[in-house]
């Protein structure tokens, strides 16, 4: 009897361990759509889907080339952007930018961002 006391107690302390270290290592996300203008600027295999876009609408400096590996189905219906007779294009898009963080193995909590982009509209 006393051995499957321990038993079940070993299997508790198992279990709440593993939910504690999956609880720590939970990784913390928030999801933000955003709508803009930008210039198609090609397909890449690797790359993905670039798109130039202005931070500033009244500052050409702030343009910046973001990458959408991910993109969803009604977006690649809209439009063949593996096309290159698309480049240099205008098109209105909103994409999902998704922050996240990651513990490392030494504790350090890196911060990263990924792009999806959900809808194409030609301009």
């Amino acid at each position: 009897m006393n051995t499957k006391k321990i038993t079940v107690f070993v299997l508790m302390v198992m279990v709440f361990s593993a939910n504690a270290f999956s609880i720590t290592n939970q990784i913390n996300q928030n999801k933000i759509k955003v709508t803009k203008v930008a210039t198609f600027d090609g397909y890449d295999a690797e790359d993905g889907y670039a798109f130039i876009i202005r931070e500033d609408e009244d500052d050409e400096d702030s343009e910046a080339i973001v990458y959408f590996t991910e993109i969803t189905e009604a977006a690649l219906k809209a439009v063949n952007l593996k096309s290159n007779d698309l480049i240099g294009k205008r098109f209105e898009i909103i994409y999902e930018v998704t922050e996240y963080e990651e513990e490392d193995e030494n504790g350090f909590i890196e911060t990263y961002e990924s792009y999806k982009l959900i809808q194409v509209k030609r301009l």
